[in-house]
């Protein structure tokens, strides 16, 4: 587990309590960073999900998440490189409409894969084809119930974009119940909000929790 230490996240750590309380604007992509709450009512910054530390993913506001985005930008274009995209949605050919993969081609086998899986589901609008990113095993009637209602009500959200964080690295991150929490920002038609899902690999597949925040 690993703690980040970047000027990005010194400006975040000063400026979100200030930021909170302003009136908030639409998020550019991903940043890389996670904000963390963690049991003491502190905040950490991290790369990794944030349970991996004892905490759970705090949105960052959205204020803050541009400044990262800006800073980044700025100085990729000094560097002479091409912009700084974390995001999986953010890295997609922005004209091209999202096309979800053949039920016949199987389960998402990358956090990449599930990502794409879920913004061209709910793109689509279409309940069933979400709920096959879904984990429901050992579930009983009445939580499929109640989660089948929650999905349809993604239905009607769009995916901004979409990132992962491990709960470990290196071979432990390929192990079986290795997890994490992909953290996407979605889109109605009103305003953005961030919605942190669990995610659990079990044999080579990555699925999404039955619960998540948003």
């Amino acid at each position: 587990m690993r703690l980040l230490l970047m000027s990005t996240l010194a400006f975040a750590c000063a400026s979100a309590i200030a930021l909170l309380s302003a009136a908030p604007r639409a998020a550019n992509a991903s940043t890389g960073v996670a904000r963390c709450a963690m049991p003491d009512g502190t905040h950490a910054y991290s790369d990794t999900s944030c349970s991996s530390l004892g905490g759970h993913h705090a949105p960052l506001p959205a204020d803050v998440l541009n400044r990262i985005q800006r800073e980044r930008r700025a100085e990729a274009q000094l560097r002479g490189e091409a912009p700084f995209e974390s995001g999986f949605v953010a890295r997609q050919p922005r004209d091209a409409a999202p096309a979800r993969r053949p039920l016949s081609q199987g389960c998402a086998t990358t956090p990449r894969q599930l990502a794409l899986d879920l913004h061209a589901s709910m793109a689509l609008g279409d309940a069933n084809r979400i709920a096959e990113s879904f984990d429901w095993a050992g579930m009983s009637h009445a939580q499929a119930m109640q989660m089948m209602a929650r999905i349809e009500r993604l239905g009607g959200l769009a995916v901004v974009d979409a990132e992962y964080f491990g709960a470990s690295f290196g071979m432990a991150a390929m192990a079986d119940e290795a997890g994490g929490t992909l953290q996407v920002i979605l889109q109605d038609a009103h305003a953005q909000t961030v919605a942190d899902f669990d995610v659990r690999r079990s044999t080579g597949c990555y699925f999404l929790g039955h619960t998540w925040s948003a």
